[in-house]
């Protein structure tokens, strides 16, 4: 369905095609934002076709039962380029593990299929929460007090090891892409510990499910989802930081598997974080998009930098909502190799929208914060909210179906998981 000349604010001049590896909800709304910004469908390449992209008319939907296997997705992404003689092959992914794979790749493709990532070598480092934790420290970057537990280090070391925290503590696997790929009962993305005996439980479990990589301890900073922040930022082919954005989260996933993902974001204000994060980028020589995860204590108003994903972040509507072409950038330096904001307005900030992931009505149970009530109030009274899968341009049963089950699941998953709120 694509949209009119009139009615592209940011075409390319260069024809190509947005590939997105992986059928999730980010993998949508990035064909959303393809086809709102730059009139043009996203090819989907997925092992099957997930409800998520099902029946869009905005994406073209490929299957790859093997494509785990890098000989059989390199052919498939060569085979794939000749059915769109003459365009550039814009290659993206929404995972992590993904984002790994196809930066290895990437020597492999020919000059027609750019994959706008950074280095697999700089990725692998950045995504490591140990290296991450070291650069914070070595910056001068606001970090959660860190402790590294190795998987060689004894249970009888443990205490000695986090003598000095805080209790209660946060638990993380310092390698997210080998523990992602571990299915077992009970998994948690994030674990929380009140004690040692509860840490090295959590640890046991995880060992036994095949994790063989360290944990990552950290203090706890104090407050519930309001205090979460996510930051999106844009660097250049030079590695000079060029533009970014602050997201005020309201909520957040608490299914283990997922816990810790926004699910409701409004526009945030930080005096500090931009700068922080350009200093790290900037420090490593980073390129393309970057998403930051932040909390802001509760006791000073200090934001503290929590992990950096290598990609637009799952949330990446909230940049939409708001009115910023952000996937112009990326076809402006990327595909027509001209400069990223060259003839694009990325838009004033704005607190004037809500990008919902979970159902509305959620919000009005779990936030808390009466300044932050009043102001959800106004946005939801003037109708300025944008729900992942309702999309003009893209209407139909089986999209109206997907925000069914979407919010089916979310209403489940709070009933389950988060009943009442953490404010403290």
């Amino acid at each position: 369905m694509p949209l009119s000349p009139s009615a592209v604010p940011s075409a390319s001049t260069v024809p190509f095609v947005p590939v997105v590896v992986g059928g999730d909800l980010p993998t949508y709304t990035l064909a959303r934002a393809f086809h709102a910004e730059l009139g043009v469908r996203t090819t989907v390449i997925t092992r099957a076709i997930p409800s998520a992209v099902r029946g869009s008319a905005i994406i073209d939907n490929r299957t790859c039962a093997q494509m785990d296997d890098e000989d059989v997705l390199v052919d498939f992404l060569h085979d794939l380029a000749d059915q769109h003689p003459g365009h550039i092959l814009l290659l993206l992914g929404t995972m992590d593990l993904w984002i790994e794979r196809l930066t290895v790749m990437k020597a492999r493709l020919d000059e027609r299929i750019v994959v706008p990532y950074p280095d697999a070598p700089l990725i692998e480092a950045m995504n490591d929460k140990q290296h991450f934790a070291e650069l914070c420290e070595e910056l001068d970057v606001a970090h959660p007090r860190t402790r590294i537990v190795e998987a060689d280090v004894s249970s009888k070391s443990v205490a000695e090891l986090l003598d000095g925290l805080t209790w209660p503590l946060v638990i993380k696997p310092a390698d997210p892409p080998a523990f992602h790929a571990l299915i077992y009962p009970g998994k948690q993305k994030v674990g929380f510990a009140d004690d040692l005996t509860e840490l090295l439980g959590l640890r046991r479990v995880m060992i036994e499910a095949g994790y063989s990589g360290a944990l990552v301890v950290q203090e706890r900073i104090p407050g519930g989802d309001e205090q979460m922040r996510v930051l999106t930022t844009y660097s250049d082919r030079e590695g000079a930081l060029r533009w970014g954005r602050t997201g005020h989260v309201l909520l957040e996933d608490h299914d283990p598997a997922w816990i810790g993902n926004p699910l409701a974001i409004i526009h945030g204000v930080s005096q500090t974080a931009l700068g922080e994060a350009g200093r790290l980028l900037e420090h490593v020589g980073w390129t393309g998009y970057a998403n930051f995860d932040l909390k802001v204590d509760p006791r000073d108003g200090r934001e503290y930098f929590f992990e950096l994903n290598p990609r637009l972040g799952r949330s990446h509507g909230y940049l939409q909502v708001a009115g910023h072409p952000f996937l112009t950038p990326y076809v402006r330096e990327y595909v027509e190799g001209r400069d990223p904001f060259d003839a694009v307005d990325m838009g004033a900030e704005s607190d004037d929208w809500l990008y919902a992931v979970a159902p509305v009505p959620l919000l009005t149970r779990y936030v808390t914060d009466p300044d932050t009530r009043g102001r959800l109030a106004a946005i939801r009274r003037r109708g300025r909210v944008m729900r992942p899968f309702v999309y003009a341009a893209d209407r139909g049963w089986e999209r109206s179906l997907a925000q069914i089950k979407s919010d089916a699941l979310f209403t489940r998953n709070f009933a389950r998981n988060y009943r009442k709120p953490v404010t403290t």
